[in-house]
């Protein structure tokens, strides 16, 4: 657990005043989240629960508001663990304290198990979800093999990416089709994903789907701005 090697590897070096920010971004400017001494006792067993010890947040964060706060804290390490949306803001951070020219160290840790961070070959967490989606997909197979043109449809987490999706299906070898946000399909027509299935369906009896949850974006309207993080969206109905 990155966290907690974090921990270790700082009291290892000498560091005296370790703290954890509570929720993400949020714990420097809400009020009533206090930050929380960090110590290799404290720490030690935490890879054996679930969860976040810290806690997560979404969204809300000003970095000026931040970079007061990692000032008036005398904070001169920053750790940040997450994905894109955390990296976005730890390169923000890191632009604002250098714009103020203080000397403080942001370190971004790239912890997601989408896997869509750049120059990264596998972030952490990603050999995890493919490990745990492979499951789904297998019930699903079973499911579709007992059923009459019995058809499996899994969607897994894959907001701008299908590194998952792609990966779990390859790794199951019993997904017929794989749809991931990266690769445009249509639906109907000679070479549509509908036509295919029913391919599927006379010549074996039965299929399994893999889907991306962002795949076949085109198909959806946007109604606002969430949409383009990939919180909201409608099906036009004709």
């Amino acid at each position: 657990m990155m966290f907690r090697q974090i921990v270790f590897t700082l009291e290892t070096y000498g560091v005296k005043n370790i703290v954890g920010i509570p929720f993400g971004y949020r714990g420097f400017f809400e009020k009533g989240l206090k930050e929380m001494p960090l110590s290799r006792h404290l720490v030690e067993n935490i890879n054996l629960n679930g969860g976040s010890f810290l806690g997560v947040s979404r969204g809300g964060a000003k970095t000026s508001e931040i970079v007061d706060s990692i000032q008036a804290r005398r904070i001169d390490m920053l750790f940040v663990l997450g994905g894109n949306g955390t990296h976005a803001g730890a390169n923000a951070i890191h632009e604002e304290c250098r714009k103020r020219k203080l000397k403080v160290s942001v370190v971004a840790v790239p912890k997601t198990i989408d896997n869509d961070i750049l120059l990264m070959d596998k972030t952490f967490g990603f050999d995890t979800a493919v490990e745990e989606a492979q499951r789904a997909i297998n019930s699903a197979y079973i499911e579709a093999r007992s059923a009459y043109y019995g058809i499996g449809l899994v969607k897994l987490m894959g907001r701008s990416s299908g590194f998952i999706a792609m990966h779990a299906s390859l790794s199951s070898g019993q997904v017929d089709v794989c749809l991931i946000p990266e690769v445009p399909f249509t639906l109907d027509g000679e070479f549509g994903v509908l036509r295919h299935l029913e391919h599927l369906l006379k010549t074996k009896g039965f299929c399994v789907v893999c889907v991306a949850e962002a795949a076949g974006q085109p198909f959806f309207l946007p109604f606002s701005p969430l949409f383009s993080t990939g919180s909201a969206a409608k099906i036009r109905c004709n």
